[in-house]
């Protein structure tokens, strides 16, 4: 009797989002490109704006997860405004109760001076030290953060949540990660099992859609390395974000146990709209749907970035193996 009853009440759940027009099997992942032009100036509105976008969109897209390929700033300064600015921007999604998961990118660390150029010191000393980051980004903003690599740092963290019927697990990894960082992203792709599995982190695809092999010149391993031993290795990895290089591009990939891994890049840096990049991903017909929508214009950006992918192989719940 408990059961039926309580299958009766799924039954209405499920009658009362389709009559709402929410699908169960469709959602959206919002993904932030480098926004770091965006905060220069107080007077400057793009990144509230796309918040506000984000949030007021939350029921008709179903959004579920934010993302941010890094770049949030563009350098420090002796009263942070341009952490101030940002956090006041993700305040937003706070309030509308969205979860998010960022990766830091260069300009997020105390690796960049003010004016952009590399600060003084050891250069890859000062790439991970995001003090002032996690200052202002604290684990308590995260509210699908489950795991960090190092205490206090969100640099390496691992967020969960569910939607479209399946289970999904987002890793932020740090740019050009040092090898126990990649050690520990792989104990928690193993540990997860079930899961669909994202990567997001600053560099990844080079400007023509190729994996970078450089790891900048200052950072600890190449996005080659990361393909080699962490992305291609699992066979629940689905997705990889990235930024850094002024392009947008996709590829896809096959991993060791034969799954399909759909790896895009998206950075603008654009000095006039603020460009987000979205994906409707529909778990029942196995596709995800993407286009970049600039809200402070109110209009898609045409620049051949908005296609459909089919016949994406999803990991189900409960499942032992993706493919």
């Amino acid at each position: 009797m408990r059961k039926s009853f309580l299958s009766l009440i799924c039954m209405f759940a499920c009658f009362f989002l389709s009559f709402n027009g929410v699908s169960q099997d469709k959602f959206t992942i919002a993904v932030i490109p480098d926004s770091q032009q965006e905060i220069l100036n107080g007077s400057d509105t793009r990144l509230k704006n796309r918040m506000q976008w984000i949030a007021d969109n939350k029921k008709k897209l179903n959004i579920k997860m934010v993302l941010h390929v890094g770049d949030m700033m563009n350098w420090d300064t002796p009263e942070h405004a341009q952490y101030v600015r940002t956090s006041e921007g993700f305040s937003i999604l706070d309030k509308a109760e969205i979860p998010y998961a960022l990766a830091l990118g260069n300009h997020d660390t105390a690796a960049t001076k003010e004016g952009g150029s590399a600060a003084p010191g050891n250069v890859n000393t000062n790439l991970r030290n995001t003090s002032v980051f996690n200052t202002y980004f604290p684990a308590a903003r995260f509210k699908a953060m489950e795991g960090v690599f190092e205490k206090g740092k969100e640099d390496n963290s691992f967020h969960a949540f569910s939607a479209g019927g399946l289970d999904w697990l987002v890793i932020s990894l740090e740019l050009w990660a040092r090898t126990e960082a990649v050690e520990w992203a792989k104990k928690v792709v193993q540990d997860h099992p079930n899961h669909n599995v994202i990567i997001v982190t600053h560099s990844f695809l080079a400007s023509n859609s190729t994996i970078e092999k450089s790891n900048g010149g200052y950072g600890n391993n190449s996005p080659q390395f990361i393909f080699d031993n962490l992305v291609k290795k699992y066979a629940n990895v689905r997705l990889v974000f990235c930024g850094h290089v002024g392009a947008h591009g996709y590829r896809t990939d096959k991993g060791d146990n034969g799954n399909t891994i759909y790896e895009f890049v998206q950075c603008y840096h654009d000095n006039a709209t603020n460009p987000v990049r979205l994906f409707e991903i529909d778990s029942k017909a196995g596709s995800i749907k993407t286009w970049v929508y600039c809200p402070s214009i109110s209009k898609e950006k045409d620049d051949k970035s908005s296609f459909t992918v089919s016949d994406v192989s999803w990991v189900p719940a409960g499942s032992t193996r993706g493919k």
